[in-house]
């Protein structure tokens, strides 16, 4: 039995209007896509450098209890980038943590806090440290920040 042309079986697979209609259909997600994934990484890079502060300031205050002596945490910036540096009063020279921004989008004010052995702020120096709260925004959008407040006992919070 010879096979007529009503009887052809199809063959499997895309044709190429299939194929640009699905490419046409990717790149218009993808431009719309791709703006809003770089938002997205440029605020997990903020919360990421913001919550970096924030435990330091958290662990130079429970260093300051657990070691019953002053404990300081100094932010200093180098290059755009910023620097937390906690050291002890009884050797100021041996860093007990150092934490560090890692690509200069977020800025973070030069300033020191010390906690004393009860985990509470002795001192808070900085120009920018207005009643010892610290601003953390980022460089490139000035929609992204936010403040760290150290009270008088010692407290620290968003």
């Amino acid at each position: 039995m010879e096979p007529t042309a009503g009887n052809d079986k199809k063959r499997a697979g895309f044709t190429l209007i299939e194929l640009l209609v699905t490419l046409a259909v990717v790149v218009i997600l993808a431009t719309v896509a791709v703006p809003n994934f770089q938002g997205l990484l440029e605020r997990n890079q903020f919360a990421i450098e913001y919550n970096e502060v924030l435990s330091g300031f958290y662990y130079a205050r429970s260093e300051a209890i657990k070691r019953r002596e002053n404990v300081t945490a100094t932010i200093s910036q180098s290059d755009g980038t910023w620097r937390l540096v906690v050291t002890d009063s009884a050797s100021p020279a041996n860093e007990l943590m150092v934490r560090e921004g890692e690509d200069g989008d977020v800025s973070v004010p030069s300033g020191s806090v010390t906690f004393n052995s009860l985990g509470r702020r002795d001192s808070c120096s900085g120009s920018d440290w207005a009643g010892c709260s610290v601003t953390v925004s980022t460089v490139n959008s000035a929609s992204l920040s936010g403040v760290i407040e150290i009270n008088v006992t010692g407290r620290v919070a968003k």
